[in-house]
């Protein structure tokens, strides 16, 4: 699997999700019928900048080696977080937008562990 075209996908999935729950969290939590103002706009804005965080962590080292043991951390953070959030989406699904984001999200989920648990120069 090649892993920085795995890499600089997530980071773009993640920045667009990070960018507008960051920045339009009452428009995102009104469009799923979520309250658009006090404490859920806020944990909405913080959930957007952990999502930009790990964007950016997933950019900066998509040039490096990883698989095995190269990266594991970084690769067992990303199937975790994807693996799960997918299923929490699967759990809560209820629109299509949902069902979509499940399966882009379990699919990103299981290549993170498919890398984790390959050697990188295996062909």
């Amino acid at each position: 699997m090649n892993t920085k075209t795995l890499m600089t996908l997530t980071a773009i999935y993640l920045a667009v999700q990070g960018l507008l729950l960051t920045f339009l969290p009452q428009e995102v939590n009104a469009y799923f019928g979520l309250s658009a103002k006090g404490m859920s706009v806020l944990i909405s804005q913080t959930l957007g900048a952990a999502l930009l965080a790990f964007a950016m962590l997933n950019w900066m080292t998509r040039n490096n080696i990883l698989g095995g043991i190269y990266g594991k951390p970084l690769m067992m953070a990303n199937f975790l977080f994807f693996f799960a959030s997918g299923m929490s989406y699967l759990k809560g699904a209820n629109s299509e937008l949902i069902w979509v984001l499940a399966g882009v999200s379990l699919f990103i989920g299981l290549s993170f562990g498919y890398v984790a648990f390959t050697h990188p120069f295996k062909k």
